[in-house]
């Protein structure tokens, strides 16, 4: 008698393991337009048909299912009609001039400007530069996600399609006074789509930029955003990254982001997950020489049936190093939250400085909290810490808001609010923070029929 358990149990690794697989099939549509980018692409479907697809059995994904990933099947997005809405009101006012917009993966003119972005800086979309054979894009790309992430699969898949994306050079000495937007809008459609964009910064040395990567969904729709981020802070320079995430609450968002860190540079990093049913975050920084600075900072606001999982590798490799990292969480509903955090000490890299914590406000019964900070060190003139926390909204705080005026729903915002502070506040953007704030008192509104454990 056949075994029809092990019988199912072939078909689900099979299909695990030959999804993205399978998504090679659209490849080729891609293909003629740059033979840079041709190389490329077909390096990266070589990866893909050899690295394995993570499943639950692997210690970095045992607390999440990819299962809705891969359960669905999917288009190149690029293939799909759709039609725009208008998207002004997502536009940042500080960025009028500073901005470039990505419908569903592929470049739009009509929706960017750059007049406001200094001459000297090297900005476009990826697949203008690569079709022009654009040395400095040529000498950058790939070449910090390839450094950082090693046996990837979805780093593998992102480059298998790199399509197109943002190139930015900022030369050296520069400072570019307003913020960088990097809009990417995923539309409304009837079919399942993907999409891989591809971000590229380099600060040369003692220059300064600051980037706001955005990422919208229209609509309720599903889809499979895999972006990637590549950040090389060259000696004395300063770039300050924040990332937003607000997808579709049916979408799967799974993104890196490789950095380095040179001789006396910093690198400031602002992550806010609002989005997504599924959304998998994986900063790795690494420095690359000695006396520099980075920080890592989250904050996820998640409810329903939201998982919103962030690994994290901080990697010291030489001396004199100070890094942070803050990641904060409110979980509600049935949502879960995942935190895996590294600070990775190498042998000889000594004098290193590196804070890490994990804050979890769990505000239902319902909802799941896994975190794991670690620490690996391997030398021994350093001070590390870390630490993680899971608490809830405390009665004696509540009573006393309400005790002074306020109603139930105001006093829980003002608490969630300044718990999300610690991070909002360091953000430089104005409207950024503004939008943030509206973030909170959104998520914050829905809270009153929510089973609380308070």
């Amino acid at each position: 008698m056949v075994n029809s358990n092990n019988q199912m149990g072939k078909v689900k690794q099979q299909k695990e393991r030959t999804f993205l697989q399978d998504l090679l099939n659209f490849q080729g549509s891609l293909n003629g337009k740059s033979k840079f980018l041709d190389e490329v692409r077909l390096k990266g479907a070589e990866e893909v048909r050899n690295i394995p697809f993570p499943t639950k059995k692997l210690e970095d994904w045992k607390f999440i299912s990819l299962r809705d990933l891969y359960k669905d099947s999917y288009e190149l997005a690029s293939d799909l009609d759709v039609d725009v809405p208008d998207i002004s009101e997502h536009y940042l006012p500080e960025s009028k001039g500073a901005r470039l917009t990505f419908i569903n993966g592929s470049f739009s003119a009509e929706h960017s400007s750059t007049e406001d972005i200094p001459e000297e800086v090297l900005i476009g979309n990826i697949a203008k530069l690569a079709e022009e054979d654009n040395d400095l894009l040529k000498e950058h790309l790939n070449k910090y996600v390839e450094n950082n992430f090693e046996e990837d699969v979805f780093s593998s898949f992102n480059k298998a399609f790199l399509k197109d994306g943002v190139f930015v050079y900022v030369p050296e000495g520069l400072t570019v006074d307003v913020p960088l937007h990097l809009l990417f809008v995923q539309t409304d459609a009837d079919t399942n789509y993907f999409t891989t964009s591809r971000s590229v910064v380099v600060a040369d040395k003692e220059s300064e930029v600051t980037v706001v990567e955005d990422h919208i969904g229209l609509g309720d729709n599903k889809y499979f955003n895999l972006p990637v981020v590549e950040v090389n802070a060259e000696e004395e320079s300063y770039v300050k990254h924040t990332k937003i995430q607000r997808d579709s609450r049916e979408a799967i968002h799974i993104a890196r982001t490789a950095a380095f860190v040179h001789h006396h540079a910093n690198y400031e990093s602002y992550t806010i997950t609002r989005g997504a049913k599924l959304s998998r975050n994986e900063p790795r920084i690494s420095q690359r020489d000695e006396e520099v600075e980075f920080t890592v900072d989250g904050l996820v606001l998640i409810d329903g049936d939201q998982v919103s999982d962030t690994h994290s590798v901080m990697d010291h490799r030489f001396s004199h190093c100070e890094s942070h990292q803050l990641h904060k969480c409110v979980i509600t509903g049935k949502a879960h939250s995942v935190f895996n955090g590294k600070i990775f000490v190498r042998k000889d890299a000594q004098k290193i400085d590196s804070f890490q914590e994990n804050r979890n406000l769990l505000l239902s019964r319902k909802g799941l909290v896994n975190t794991k900070p670690q620490l690996e060190i391997f030398a021994d003139d350093v001070v590390c810490t870390h630490g993680a926390t899971v608490g809830q909204l405390e009665q004696d705080e509540l009573f006393y808001l309400m005790s002074r005026g306020l109603n139930e729903q105001q006093a829980r915002e003002m608490l969630i609010y300044a718990f999300a502070l610690e991070t909002i506040e360091n953000i430089t953007v104005d409207s950024v923070q503004d939008l943030l704030v509206d973030e909170v008192h959104r998520f914050t509104e829905n809270q009153l029929d929510s089973e609380l454990t308070v």
